[in-house]
C-alpha cells in the first residue's frame, strides 16, 4: 500500500512524535508498504538528510510548507505556512491508500491532510496531553477542527492520558496504541562493555522547555552535591531557555560536572546505556518515549509524577515516582537509587524485559498496519471504496 505520513515534526527535528514518525515509517516499509513522509521544510537545506532517511529507513520525505515555531502548552511546538500549502499537500496525497496524520489538532498540515484525502483509509493520531487550560487554543478553532476530525475512519490515542484530555473536546471511538521503541538500537552494556571511567552518570533528555524541568534537575544535582556525592551529568537538548540553564548551573557550582550535547540524533544510544540514573523531572507528558528509550537500555528510571509517565510506569514496570517541581524528592530519589547497585541491576533487567514485550517497534506497527486493513476490509464490505491499487503486506 502507498502511505502517505503527515506532520509537522520529522526528522531532524528531535523528540517523541519524530521518533515516533521515523520508526513507525521504517517499520512499515519493512512490512512492504510504500511510505512517504509529508512535512514542511525547515530553514536549511535538508535535501542530503532526507535522501540519507530514505536510504537507511526505507521511507521518502516530501516537503511543503516552510516551518515556523510557535509556543503552546507549555512547550515550542511548529506549524507550516507558506502560499498554496493546502492545494500541495491534497496533491502529494493524490494517490495514497492510506493517510496517516500524525499529530491531530496541530494547527495546519495534519488537518489539511484530513480535509484534502480522498484515500480509501484516512486514520490520525493524537500524541498531546494538556491540562484544562491547555484548552484555549482547540477552543478558539473548535468548529474547524472538529469539522476536520469527522472525516476520520479512525482515531488513534499512544495513551489513555491523550483520551482523557481529547475526549471531552473530541468525542468519538480511539484506538490506544502505544509509542514504540527500537529494542535493538536502545539496549544494555553487552558483557564487554563498560561505563566510561568516573563517577555515576546521570542522564537528562528533552527539550528545553518549562515543563521538561531542567531547572529542577540542575537544582536537584546541587542538592546532591551538598551531600557529598559525586557524579557526572549528561544533558542532552536544547531550546530557547538553553542560557537560563547554563547561569543557573553556573550560579549553582555545577558547571564542571555538566556536559552539554545539544540537540543530538547519533549517540543517544549509548548514553542511555552508559548512564547510571535516568532523571526526568517533566511535569506534562502525553506517554513517556523517554522513558522507554531509557528501559530498553536497561536504564533505571526516576521520573516525576505526571498522567503521561503513569503509562509507562505501572502493571510491574520498574521507576521511581517523584512530585513534580519538587528538587529535594528528585535528589533523594537518585541518590536511593546511587546507594543501592543491586536495585539498579534489576530494575534494569525487569524494565528491559518488560519493554521489548509492549513496546517494540515491529509490534507496534504491526497493529497500526492491521488497523488500516480492518478499516479498508470494512469499506470493501461495505461497499464504500474501492479495492486499493496494491495489497496490504
Amino acid at each position: 500500500m502507498k502511505i502517505a505520513m503527515v506532520t509537522e515534526y520529522a526528522y531532524p527535528l528531535l523528540g517523541g512524535v519524530p521518533e515516533h514518525v521515523h520508526f513507525l515509517s521504517r517499520e512499515l516499509a519493512h512490512l512492504g508498504h510504500e511510505v512517504t513522509v509529508i512535512t514542511g521544510k525547515l530553514h536549511r537545506d535538508t535535501r542530503d538528510h532526507d535522501r540519507a532517511i530514505q536510504a537507511e529507513g526505507g521511507y521518502r520525505v516530501e516537503r511543503v510548507g516552510r516551518l515556523v515555531p510557535i509556543y503552546i502548552n507549555g512547550s515550542l511546538a511548529r506549524a507550516s505556512v507558506g502560499f498554496r500549502v493546502k492545494p500541495r499537500i491534497a496533491r502529494a496525497l493524490a494517490d495514497a491508500d492510506v493517510v496517516h496524520a500524525q499529530g491531530l489538532a496541530a494547527p495546519m498540515l495534519p488537518l489539511w491532510a484530513l480535509r484534502t484525502s480522498r484515500a480509501p483509509v484516512t486514520v490520525g493520531t493524537f500524541h498531546t496531553y494538556f491540562t484544562p487550560t491547555g484548552h484555549r487554543l482547540y477552543r478558539l478553532f473548535f468548529a474547524y477542527i472538529r469539522a476536520s476530525l469527522a472525516r476520520v475512519d479512525r482515531q488513534i490515542a499512544v495513551s489513555d492520558a491523550c483520551v482523557e484530555a481529547i475526549a471531552p473536546l473530541f468525542p468519538g471511538r480511539f484506538d490506544v496504541i502505544p509509542n514504540g521503541v527500537d529494542c535493538d538500537l536502545f539496549r544494555p552494556l553487552r558483557a564487554d562493555e563498560a561505563r566510561p571511567a568516573g563517577p555515576p552518570r546521570i542522564l537528562f533528555m528533552g527539550r528545553f522547555d518549562p515543563r521538561n524541568g531542567l531547572d529542577v534537575l540542575l537544582d536537584a544535582a546541587a542538592s546532591l552535591k551538598g551531600s557529598g556525592y559525586d557524579f557526572a551529568l549528561d544533558v542532552v537538548g536544547d531550546g530557547p531557555t538553553r542560557r537560563l540553564y547554563e547561569r543557573q548551573a553556573r550560579r549553582l557550582g555545577l558547571w564542571n560536572h555538566i556536559t552539554w550535547h545539544g540537540l543530538i540524533r547519533e549517540g543517544r544510544d549509548r548514553l542511555y546505556r552508559e548512564a547510571t540514573v535516568f532523571a526526568t523531572p517533566c511535569h506534562l507528558a502525553s506517554f513517556g518515549v523517554v522513558l522507554i528509550e531509557a528501559l530498553a537500555s536497561g536504564t533505571p528510571i526516576v521520573c516525576a509524577d505526571n498522567v503521561g509517565f503513569r503509562q509507562v510506569i505501572r502493571d510491574g514496570m520498574p521507576g521511581a515516582f517523584v512530585p513534580p517541581k519538587d528538587p529535594e524528592a528528585l535528589a533523594a530519589a537518585i541518590a536511593s537509587l546511587l546507594d543501592n547497585p543491586q536495585r539498579r541491576t534489576r530494575w534494569g533487567a525487569e524494565g528491559r524485559d518488560l519493554c521489548v514485550e509492549r513496546y517494540s517497534w515491529p509490534s507496534v506497527a504491526r497493529r497500526i498496519s492491521a488497523l488500516y486493513d480492518e478499516v479498508l476490509a470494512a469499506k470493501l464490505v461495505s461497499g464504500t471504496t474501492a479495492p486499493t491499487r496494491n495489497r496490504l503486506a
